[in-house]
């Protein structure tokens, strides 16, 4: 089997990892994300996402497809994750496909500057992984993603052979959150290969002040009197993991691309 090389890693940081199988698109039916997360040498840093910005730069003046769009999240002051959508698994069957999109095309030469620049830079793999949303396992407000630019995300592993289990308390999950009537979006992701068996559940908001504030979704259990609903519901999840760890994470728009979001940011100079 290829090596799964990332998008954006090829010259920049070369990442690469082989996994034991490459499984079908359509186990669990939703849609795939590749994430790899950086933590950036702090000489380094403003190097590093300057470098990023150029290959936005070079992506919009080879006019890439939102094929190849992507998005960056920071997570802490140093550490960057790239959020990668992709069609299937096939995606790693010709992994230089992104590159040849810029070839012959204005882009061209600054992607391979801004590659250089990169690759005089210090960054440390955290991780690199495929995951996958479930069906069930989300909840949507109807609030414009455009509008929520901050993630809030619970790394969750399980113990073995508890993901019926969790499935069916994820739905669970779910189908109570909205019941709170909670305002912000919500979707469960699960591993398929690489990382080390984390799921995810990620909720997208537009303020730390509002997310932990008025919104805070246990202010509006307890407005419901659900309180023992939701602690009956916590420890079951809490029979089912090892361990999890939790964090925010700020998109950053200056590192990511899109066809729409580049025609925004033209619309607005």
């Amino acid at each position: 089997m290829k090596r799964l090389v990332p998008l954006l890693t090829l010259a920049a940081v070369g990442v690469a990892f082989v996994p034991a199988a490459a499984p079908a698109q359509d186990e669990g039916g939703g849609e795939l994300v590749h994430l790899i997360k950086w933590e950036v040498n702090p000489a380094d840093a403003a190097k590093w996402t300057e470098g990023i910005q150029k290959i936005v730069a070079a992506a919009k003046q080879a006019q890439l497809s939102n094929d190849y769009s992507w998005s960056f999240y920071q997570e802490n002051i140093f550490e960057y994750r790239l959020v990668y959508p992709i069609k299937n698994m096939a995606y790693f069957d010709d992994e230089m496909a992104w590159m040849r999109q810029f070839e012959g095309t204005p882009g061209q030469a600054p992607l391979m500057a801004a590659f250089q620049q990169l690759n005089a830079t210090a960054a440390t793999t955290v991780s690199n992984l495929v995951t996958q949303s479930v069906p069930g396992w989300g909840y949507e407000t109807g609030m414009d993603m455009a509008n929520l630019p901050v993630a809030h995300v619970d790394e969750i592993w399980l113990k073995p052979g508890v993901e019926e289990q969790y499935d069916a308390l994820m739905k669970e999950f779910m189908a109570f959150v909205k019941e709170m009537g909670y305002p912000y979006p919500m979707m469960g992701f699960r591993p398929r290969i690489g990382g080390t068996g984390e799921h995810h559940i990620v909720t997208w908001f537009d303020s730390r002040e509002n997310f932990y504030g008025e919104n805070n979704l246990d202010r509006m259990i307890e407005a419901k009197g659900a309180q023992e609903r939701w602690t009956g519901m916590l420890g079951r999840f809490t029979q089912l993991i090892t361990r999890a760890h939790h964090f925010d994470s700020d998109y950053r728009p200056d590192m990511s691309y899109s066809v729409q979001q580049q025609a925004a940011v033209g619309s607005s100079q």
